[in-house]
């Protein structure tokens, strides 16, 4: 999926975005227990989740029948080519076999190397710590390319970080965060940069001189991004293959704030922004006008996550919180065609949309359970996959998710009528 950064990358460069806009982020870190063997166990419809809506259709029930677990960890796993690529607990790039779980190859990155995505048979990962881009081969685990951050840093600035990284299309899209000279008027600036997947040669670079969001999403040929300006919060359309801005969309509601982009889907002609102010944007792609907007109205300062799900006329998306990964959470469904709320579930933790399956909408939450919510209703039954984080993901049938014992398990995800 052409989604923003993953949970822990985006935590970790959330941070340092808000600390350079003059924020301090304090992030409660809770402790996790060993995860029993039985992951079928399930608490019944509801759970600790609460309906707002009047569910007229009951829940089916998830049960995860375990089909491996592996050696170790495997953090934010892709699939790609009968392989699962991702970070292994070693601060490496590791590759295991869908079947067995495996390890056919393991790239011996340098610490503190993030795993970006896969596109065309290259992963992608970004290290902050050695300032490089670096595309892997995904069959045999060789480096094919290199990018120093020097080629794509602006003049008069520093390489600080990477805050998103995305693989669409054969190219990978890079947002960054640059330092700023002792005695300039602002602390850092960003910049958007275009690196041609099989080769590394950089293609256009945009520099930005206001605060950018780190959410970005790149779909149909277009570049997302969010860019905090003096007077307002915008989205920005650009081409894909030039940099060129198509359109300007001013994310002001009746809310005192404009929120910044935090998620981004697109479908149908029609892209949906969700922001951290908990308001959903529906615009028009070709446009940029707006279609509708839905507030969420958390009552806090909530965001929207990614990824958001379009299916069947209906956005699926998960709220949670800005500064902290440890709070309470929710997951909604709104009419794609008039932003009018259909059901929404609150969640123990953060939520993570999966998607559909069997007329359910499958999501986890990082207190550890897996959730199946009727798309119609939002109905839910739920089972247990870890005691903390399962960091899951959901390959048709399958799912891949971290036990919390030390491993990477797989299983097959079955919902039977209660």
């Amino acid at each position: 999926p052409s989604s923003g950064a993953r949970p822990r990358a985006a935590a970790r460069r959330r941070t340092a975005v808000l600390a350079a806009a003059g924020a301090f982020v304090v992030l409660a870190v809770v402790g996790g227990l060993l995860l029993p063997r039985a992951f079928s166990d399930s608490s019944g419809p509801g759970g600790d989740a609460e309906n707002s809506g009047t569910p007229t259709a009951a829940a089916k029930q998830p049960t995860v029948r375990e089909l491996w677990p592996s050696d170790g960890e495997l953090q934010h796993p892709e699939v790609a080519r009968g392989k699962l690529v991702g970070e292994g607990d070693d601060g490496r790039l590791h590759a295991l076999t869908t079947a067995d779980g495996d390890t056919e190859w393991t790239y011996d990155s340098p610490d503190s190397a993030y795993f970006e995505g896969i596109g065309d048979g290259v992963a992608v990962v970004s290290s902050d710590a050695e300032h490089t881009i670096q595309g892997i081969d995904v069959d045999g685990g060789k480096r094919v390319w290199e990018v120093d951050a020097r080629t794509h840093t602006p003049s008069g600035t520093e390489f600080n970080l990477y805050m998103g990284v995305v693989v669409a299309d054969g190219t990978v899209y890079l947002n960054a965060m640059y330092d700023l000279p002792e005695g300039s008027d602002r602390s850092a600036m960003y910049a958007v940069s275009a690196v041609d997947l099989a080769t590394g040669r950089l293609k256009w670079t945009n520099r930005i001189e206001n605060i950018l969001s780190d959410a970005l999403a790149v779909a149909d040929g277009v570049v997302y991004v969010g860019v905090r300006e003096p007077d307002d919060t915008y989205f920005h359309a650009w081409d894909a293959e030039t940099g060129d801005q198509l359109w300007r969309y001013s994310s002001r509601t009746s809310r005192p704030y404009p929120g910044e982009l935090s998620a981004v889907a697109v479908s149908d002609g029609t892209v949906y922004f969700g922001d951290d102010r908990g308001v959903l944007h529906a615009v028009d792609a070709r446009r940029g006008t707006r279609r509708w907007t839905y507030d969420a109205d958390t009552g806090g300062v909530r965001q929207w996550l990614d990824p958001l799900v379009v299916a069947d006329g209906v956005v699926y998306g998960g709220i949670g919180g800005v500064t902290s990964e440890y709070e309470s959470g929710a997951v909604h469904a709104v009419d794609a065609g008039s932003g009018k709320p259909l059901w929404s579930e609150r969640t123990e933790r953060d939520p993570e949309v999966h998607g559909l399956l069997d007329g359910s909408v499958l999501f986890s939450t990082k207190a550890g359970a897996l959730h199946a919510a009727d798309a119609r209703t939002g109905a839910t039954a739920k089972t247990r996959l870890s005691s903390g984080d399962p960091d899951a993901a959901l390959d048709g049938g399958r799912i891949y998710f971290d036990g919390g014992d030390g491993r990477l398990h797989a299983g097959g995800v079955s919902l039977t009528e209660r």
